[in-house]
């Protein structure tokens, strides 16, 4: 399939099958480097990261090949699966069998807050009870399946289901709300805004803990600075409010170009693979399944598996 530019005509139909293939590329495209910090030396190792790369045995991913996930999106899959098994409908008791069946001799990289729940389970709290009090963005960045499987669910319905994927990690509200915002910006997305449009409807909504408005600030203040210079100021870590500040940084800068702003999160350092999960699916829903370079898209591992999700959620097929 030829790439086209960003600015042709997109239906719903490819801002949803975007936002799912753009959250899984930009994580994928990460894989390398996520977690290098020093910016000199993933130049240095990799030159500047336009195709999809396996990553090293000394990378907090090793023995995962090119086109392979990172444990974020390693959890996107698992979500994706149940949501499959379940006929389209997002069922939080067969998410957290499968969520913590998939640990159970899995090799992949377990941070704070999956040890935190896997604990809690472990110790037979309720699912409800079991999420970390873990900061850091990771349980907001997997949602993108649950938007196309509830698109035709009332917006409380979608919300709702956001929010407890993300508690079965995250208890903490701000990185819940974050997963709220959003799950908000795709949805005014899907009707043609803009993205620094969307970004800024969506920071005005009320939110309990996430100071949305105050990051865009931070990162409107940034948006004339290279991307590694802005998400250096703002925060490369896995932070709640880093991460989420830094990919405002990124869309206010290169919105317009998918390819250019999932290449630069990567050159950003730090966090990359959260940050590429959270700007694939904006950037997916902004311009749809064929802004996305068919390049990355092919050797993604979880490709047959994508399109099956999509088949069973309705949107199977040519976008």
């Amino acid at each position: 399939m030829a790439e086209v530019p960003a600015t042709f005509p997109v239906s719903i139909r490819a801002r949803y099958t975007g936002a799912l293939y753009g959250a899984l590329v930009g994580d994928s495209l990460a894989l390398g480097a996520h977690w290098i910090y020093e910016q000199d030396e993933i130049a240095r190792r990799f030159g500047r990261v336009t195709e999809l790369l396996a990553a090293g045995s000394a990378s907090y991913h090793p023995g995962k090949e090119l086109g392979a996930q990172t444990h974020y999106g390693d959890q996107m899959l698992v979500l994706m699966e149940s949501l499959e098994a379940c006929g389209g409908n997002f069922v939080m008791e067969d998410f957290a069998r499968r969520w913590r069946s998939f640990w159970d001799g899995s090799k992949a990289y377990r941070d704070k807050a999956t040890k935190e729940t896997l604990a809690k389970l472990e110790q037979g709290k309720g699912l409800t009870r079991a999420g970390s009090d873990s900061v850091q963005v990771g349980g907001a960045v997997r949602l993108a399946p649950v938007l196309l499987a509830l698109r035709n669910e009332e917006k409380p319905t979608i919300i709702a289901a956001v929010r407890a994927q993300t508690a079965l990690t995250h208890a903490t509200p701000e990185v819940i709300d974050t997963a709220e915002f959003i799950a908000h910006t795709v949805f005014v997305l899907m009707r043609g805004v803009s993205i620094p449009s969307a970004l800024e409807m969506s920071t005005t909504l009320p939110y309990k803990a996430l100071k949305a408005e105050l990051l865009l600030q931070q990162a409107e203040a940034m948006q004339d600075l290279p991307v590694t210079e802005a998400v250096m100021r703002l925060g490369q870590s896995c932070g709640n409010e880093q991460a989420l500040s830094s990919c405002f940084a990124i869309l206010l800068r290169h919105g317009d170009d998918v390819e250019t702003a999932l290449i630069e999160n990567v050159m950003a350092g730090g966090n990359s693979a959260a940050r590429g999960l959270i700007l694939g699916t904006i950037l997916g829903a902004a311009h749809g399944r064929r802004a996305i370079p068919q390049r990355w898209i092919e050797p993604l591992k979880a490709r047959p598996q994508m399109e099956e999700f999509l088949k069973t959620v309705g949107l199977g097929g040519m976008d």
